[in-house]
């Protein structure tokens, strides 16, 4: 399934230079993404991008593919309580470093309502201080990791149907010469339906369609992948967010009461 960096930098140019694989790729594909025309980039894929311990380690590790890093987001999607990386965006974790005996010490922090939340698009979700959801996270991912570019698929996705199973063969497909996708695909918990139906699937009809793997590199290492830590925040954040958002929330109240 996974390519090794250092393969995956030496193939993605020589892949790249090869016009008429990339016009095989658009023909399958139907439509390159604007951000993938130019160069290759480096890609992590998520709903929404924030800056989590992923993000960080997807912008050191873009850095040493020598790649651009982009987040291309999926902001159409809905947001759901039952998803546990969709959970996470709504009620953050940070961490204090290691508790001794018992374990990482934590905080969390919750930044949206579920109950009005809950199966609406990311893009009508609000925090409770009433800021876009979608927005609040962005300003954090700019403010921490400015050198992350996000670049919303929602369209992209939507006409190839907006299903998992019809859209992601099509989207491994942009990485077999467009760039680099980095991702861990987990075969064990919550994700290992997902993985098994729509992501293997997927990458063999590529494969077959092409000859070719997709470059897809372990977004953290294997033996760590399944670790919460990954979708945890830095500590310094959470100050500057309570007293943000306990200041912007008395704000919403009072314009609400008026």
């Amino acid at each position: 399934m996974y390519v090794l960096l250092e393969e995956a930098k030496r193939i993605v140019w020589r892949r790249w230079r090869d016009t008429a694989l990339r016009q095989e790729v658009k023909d399958y594909a139907g439509e390159i993404p604007e951000f993938l025309r130019h160069e290759p980039r480096a890609v992590l894929a998520r709903h929404v991008a924030t800056p989590n311990f992923e993000f960080t380690r997807f912008d050191e590790t873009a850095k040493k593919a020598g790649l651009t890093a982009y987040c291309c987001g999926y902001v159409g999607d809905k947001f759901c309580t039952k998803n546990p990386d969709k959970l996470l965006l709504g009620k953050m974790t940070f961490s204090h470093g290691k508790g001794g005996k018992s374990g990482d010490s934590i905080t969390c922090c919750k930044v949206m309502n579920f109950n009005r939340g809950d199966g609406k698009p990311f893009t009508d979700v609000r925090t409770l201080w009433e800021e876009g959801l979608v927005d609040f996270h962005h300003r954090l991912l700019a403010a921490e990791l400015p050198d992350i570019v996000i670049a919303d698929i929602t369209e992209w996705i939507n006409k190839r149907g907006g299903k998992p199973a019809l859209f992601w063969p099509r989207l491994l497909a942009l990485f077999v010469c467009h760039g680099i996708l980095f991702d861990n695909f987990h075969t064990e918990g919550h994700e290992e339906e997902f993985t098994k139906e729509i992501i293997q699937p997927a990458l063999e009809k590529v494969k077959k369609r092409f000859g070719l793997k997709p470059l897809v590199v372990p977004m953290v290492p294997l033996e760590e992948e399944r670790e919460p830590y990954w979708s945890w925040y830095p500590e310094h954040l959470e100050q500057a967010l309570r007293a943000e958002s306990e200041q912007q929330v008395r704000a919403a109240i009072v314009c609400r009461h008026r």
